[in-house]
């Protein structure tokens, strides 16, 4: 079940070729000009490592990094989950309770029952 959603992929992927392509653009500046190739030479040479370079770092980031990634996301999304549960339940038991505490003593019996049971004093206070 993937952590990520196809916006947040996309966005991420946009990212890192524009990341691996502003470094090889760099080192290609300093470091490829020296090479005495024609123009076309340098630019099918400099195409095929900007391609290549994503390639390679993408499957290996795919193989490394992506389940790691996403499997910490799913746990740290049911982590929140579980806290959000087990806060909500301690909140329902402290208003029960102080529901318990604020009604007189000859009503706390009546919220006590099940929720499908009428009491005979309830009807017969509704018949009069």
């Amino acid at each position: 079940m993937p952590a990520l959603n196809d916006d947040t992929r996309l966005v991420m992927t946009i990212l890192f070729v524009g990341t691996v392509s502003g470094a090889n653009v760099y080192f290609y500046a300093n470091y490829g000009a020296e090479l005495p190739w024609s123009a076309f030479s340098h630019a099918v040479l400099f195409g095929l490592l900007t391609v290549g370079g994503i390639m390679g770092l993408k499957a290996v980031f795919d193989l490394v990094m992506n389940d790691k990634m996403e499997m910490w996301l799913l746990d740290r999304r049911m982590k929140l989950y579980f806290e959000r549960k087990q806060r909500d339940a301690q909140h329902r038991a402290k208003i029960a309770e102080t529901m318990r505490m604020q009604q007189p003593p000859q009503y706390q019996n009546q919220f006590e029952q099940q929720s499908d049971s009428v009491s005979n004093e309830f009807l017969a206070a509704i018949e009069q």
